[in-house]
């Protein structure tokens, strides 16, 4: 089920960014110092601890272990995915799509026009992914930040 995340979650959701993060991101960085040393869940469970409004937008999927998390930035009539992952153990079981249908439902209900968010250029599989379940690749590209890898803008127009 997917539900509002509640700060009794940080935990858990600190972990699914760290490990989410480094399954994903270490292959296309190759970086073992950022991915062991500097990404910590301590370092997360405390950031959002002394920032509950970190969490006012994140929804969680949880059929008891919380498996995945979404959150979201919204402006008048856009809404921007800025964290999304999902815990390594439990993807392509559908969890993804039923975070992204009932964020969409969200924007919907709410009147928004458009989903936007940005992912690595070299993140194959979740271009793959967001391209599967109806965003298409805007055509605006940004660096990321001391890196010689692109970021690529995505977006989902909602009728």
């Amino acid at each position: 089920m997917v539900r509002k995340a509640t700060m009794q979650d940080i935990p858990r959701i600190a972990e699914i960014i760290i490990f989410g993060k480094r399954v994903a991101y270490r292959p296309i960085f190759r970086n073992d110092l950022v991915s062991f040393n500097e990404l910590r869940v301590i370092d997360i469970i405390e950031d959002y601890r002394k920032n509950p409004s970190l969490i006012e937008n994140m929804i969680v999927y949880d059929d008891g272990i919380i498996k995945g998390i979404l959150n979201r930035n919204f402006a008048d009539d856009t809404v921007e995915f800025s964290e999304f992952y999902i815990e390594p153990f439990f993807k392509r079981q559908g969890i993804g799509t039923e975070l992204i249908q009932h964020a969409i439902f969200e924007a919907k209900r709410d009147h928004k026009k458009k989903i936007f968010l940005w992912v690595i250029q070299d993140n194959v599989s979740a271009r793959k992914f967001y391209e599967a379940n109806g965003f298409i690749e805007g055509g605006e590209t940004r660096p990321i930040e001391g890196t010689s890898k692109m970021d690529v803008h995505y977006e989902l127009t909602l009728l």
